[in-house]
């Protein structure tokens, strides 16, 4: 029988953080803080999801290239990659760039001096993921003191209460600081203004941040507290002595409106707005605060839980990492904020590594690839939001750039949906030049439908979407001399070919092109059928189109090629596979493509960043390799410096994924590896246990939903063999589940649920009802 470990749900510490990647992350899906937990001076680093940079216009205003310009540019680079020209086509595609996206921003510190009697001792700090709380504790001579701090989602406040159990008594005192420019301050509130433009660091010669005439977001932070205490506030800073008891509640409030959109109001109107939040706050009182917040974010945790038998350090930790992934997605992303960024909720830097943006060539998709299997499809709400407002600007991008019908978008957006190409008309195209990231983006609505998402969703959201892409898709073909198609200027993100002892990122047709343009065409049938919308034009158009597409290519080494032309890799071990996209996250495991993929994977090697680490993990799942998992995964939780560099994965000391630098991308992509170890069901049957690391001791993992939209519970023994499942669901589905060789056709009644075990033989499914057994 397994068991749920502590462990498995709490990272404690002995020592206060003494850098920002050892503090511990909280968040309501908008509001964020890092709690370093020291006992003295301790600083809370404030996050608002809508900080960030610039406004809706900021893209407009770079963009450098005319239209007829553009056009000829895109001709030029079709014509260079004819003629074998790569310098000629790169410098064509260059010339389609814009600057670059904006980015998401810290907000502000909570600043909170404790004075005590005398030395601490006996310290501890603990990240309890099940409530969604730090909890600090020390010792003042025969005193106690305890802080416990959280992001509340029902009441949108950080709260932090203090207790002394003991004759002890301290001295508080609290500020609100900002690195944003402040523009007003007083008795625990100050407000800000977010800058007009600010540049990322892989753009050094430009200045940032910049605040200038231009409009951006404006901002407020309100602090209010209750003790029992003596009060001696004075010069704008909350303080007290002789205190006992104390509850402190901050707030943020913003002008941002919604993604894509233009602020509304002023500093004085969020100032007003995040008082009335704080004052309601303060009001509740600190015992239904905290019980309020722990009954909304445990109604989404405690939905899922890995547990072991047995076990030890090791796998109590990867059953940690699987949890932490999913309090981490709860906490930074909640329907009606904006979605989880290259770091969640959480950046404490005015020039964070890649501007904490949306990285749309992998990132972004793989802090989602948890949300459907994890059982937390709302928190996914917010990427579709995004991607909603995407296809609007995007329909410009792909008329001003391509003369295209639909939309599309390159590898970076931020809150304002910016579609254009980054790069200064100087970037490496590799990063810089890739249209088809809006492709990908129409997977994660396709899937919400797989996952059972209603029928509004899909006519409403998925369909215009997934339809639009199709028509940009549709007009950027090019038709080849023998009637087929082909996309060109292609790039495989972030990667490169070589030709002629030259390194190039420009060719025509690669493989995750191809593979992302086949899938899109045939969701628009999928989804056409479920809509009754077959006789739509694009439904006959995207069909007739993927008719002409060719097949994925395997290369003369049994190798999957990462372009249709078969060049040579200078990066053979390069931390991107989009070339096997086809495997995870899409859903081609045919036994042809499986073993070009499996020797793609063996020739790339395993070690690599964080995110890469997770993203072979998936692969290695759907590909039914366990045997490989276990050396996948002891990189994945190898510890990591706070200063370490280039591309080895690992944890930081708050276990925070490592790229380096810190990617929230692993930690999300880790649980959803995990899920896919589990549970499978992207082949239209549910797989049991198709993938169990070889090395895992019996356990179980209950919670996790297949499509189209049953969850399973299942428990497995110490050689990784099937002991029970468990399949329920919310509405009537009839569904094939399988174990091993062996499957049993499932009708599940709305509500209802039915119970599955091995046979007698050991080796068959069988299906347990209400003790009986029937076949």
């Amino acid at each position: 029988m397994s068991t749920d470990s502590p462990a498995s749900h709490v990272h404690t510490r002995d020592t206060p953080a003494g850098d920002w990647l050892d503090a511990f992350p909280l968040g309501n899906g908008r509001l964020g803080a890092m709690v370093f937990g020291d006992p003295v001076r301790e600083r809370v680093s404030l996050n608002d999801g809508t900080a960030w940079s610039g406004g809706v216009d900021s893209e407009a205003r770079q963009r450098a290239i005319s239209a007829d310009d553009a056009r000829s540019a895109l001709a030029g680079a079709r014509a260079a990659l004819l003629a074998g020209s790569f310098d000629e086509a790169t410098a064509c595609v260059q010339r389609l760039q814009s600057d670059y996206s904006q980015s998401y921003l810290p907000f502000g510190d909570l600043l909170l001096d404790v004075t005590h009697s005398g030395p601490t001792s006996d310290y501890r700090r603990s990240l309890w993921l099940r409530d969604a709380s730090v909890v600090v504790s020390y010792a003042v001579g025969s005193s106690r003191v305890t802080r416990r701090s959280f992001v509340s989602a029902p009441d949108q406040a950080f709260v932090l209460s203090l207790s002394v159990d003991g004759d002890e008594t301290v001295d508080v005192s609290v500020r609100l600081d900002s690195p944003l420019a402040v523009l007003g301050r007083g008795f625990g509130w100050a407000t800000v203004r977010l800058p007009s433009d600010a540049a990322p660091p892989h753009e050094p010669d430009l200045p940032s941040p910049v605040y200038d005439a231009r409009p951006s977001v404006r901002g407020a932070l309100v602090a209010r507290w209750e003790h029992d205490g003596t009060d001696r506030s004075a010069d704008g800073v909350m303080r007290a002595t002789g205190v006992r008891r104390l509850l402190l509640v901050v707030t943020t409030a913003t002008t941002f409106t919604a993604i894509g959109q233009p602020p509304s109001g002023s500093e004085e109107t969020a100032l007003a707005a995040a008082t009335v939040t704080a004052d309601a706050a303060l009001a509740v009182g600190a015992g239904e605060l905290f019980d309020r917040h722990r009954a909304e974010h445990r109604r989404l945790y405690d939905r899922a839980a890995l547990s072991f038998a047995g076990g030890d350090d090791r796998t109590s930790l990867i059953a940690y990492l699987f949890h932490f992934g999913r309090y981490l997605l709860i906490s930074s992303s909640r329907p009606g904020g904006l979605p989880a960024t290259l770091q969640g909720l959480w950046n404490e830097s005015m020039r964070p590594p890649w501007s904490a943006n949306y990285t749309v060539n992998i990132n972004t998709q793989m802090n989602y690839w948890a949300a459907e299997t994890a059982n937390l499809a709302e928190c996914a709400g917010p990427l579709f939001d995004l991607v909603s407002a995407m296809r609007t600007s995007g329909e410009r991008t792909a008329r001003h750039l391509y003369d295209a019908r639909g939309w599309c978008a390159h590898h970076n957006t931020d809150a304002w949906a910016y579609t254009s190409p980054a790069g200064r008309r100087r970037g490496d195209p590799s990063w810089a030049f890739w249209p088809l990231a809006g492709v990908w983006l129409c997977r994660h609505l396709v899937e919400h439908v797989r996952f059972g998402a209603d029928r509004a969703f899909a006519a409403d959201v998925a369909w215009p979407v997934v339809t639009s892409a199709a028509e940009f898709l549709l007009d950027w073909l090019v038709e080849g001399p023998d009637g087929s198609l082909s996309l060109s200027p292609s790039t495989s993100p972030e990667n490169h070919f070589a030709v002629g002892g030259e390194s190039y990122a420009v060719d025509g047709t690669s493989t995750v092109d191809l593979t992302l343009t086949r899938e899109l065409f045939s969701s628009v049938g999928e989804l056409a059928g479920l809509l009754g919308a077959s006789s739509e034009p694009i439904v006959a158009s995207a069909a007739a189109a993927l008719d002409r597409l060719p097949a994925l290519p395997v290369g003369a080494d049994g190798r999957v090629q990462e372009w249709l032309v078969d060049r040579s890799l200078p990066e053979p071990h390069h931390r991107h596979v989009s070339h096997l996209y086809a495997v995870f996250p899409g859903d081609d495991t045919s036994p042809r493509f499986a073993a070009a993929a499996a020797r793609s994977l063996d020739a790339r090697g395993d070690d690599s960043t964080g995110w890469s680490l997770a993203w072979k993990l998936a692969l290695r799942a759907r590909l039914r390799q366990p045997e490989r998992l276990p050396a996948l995964i002891d990189l994945a939780l190898r510890p990591a410096g706070v200063r370490s560099a280039g591309e080895q994965g690992g944890l930081y000391p708050n276990r925070f994924s490592a790229h380096p630098p810190f990617q929230i991308d692993g930690n999300l992509g880790f649980t959803a590896a995990v899920a896919e170890f589990v549970v499978q069901s992207h082949a239209a049957v549910i797989d049991l246990l198709p993938a169990v690391p070889t090395d895992w001791p019996a356990g179980r993992l209950h919670g996790l939903v297949a499509r189209p939209g049953v969850v399973v519970d299942v428990e497995w023994d110490s050689r990784q063999r099937l002991v029970a499942a468990r399949l329920s669901a919310a509405r009537a589905v009839a569904v094939e589940a399988r174990w091993q060789d062996s499957s049993v056709r499932v009708d599940l009644d709305a509500g209802g649920e039915v119970h599955l075990a091995p046979g007698a033989d050991a080796r068959s499914l069988v299906v347990r009802a209400n003790g009986a057994t029937a076949r």
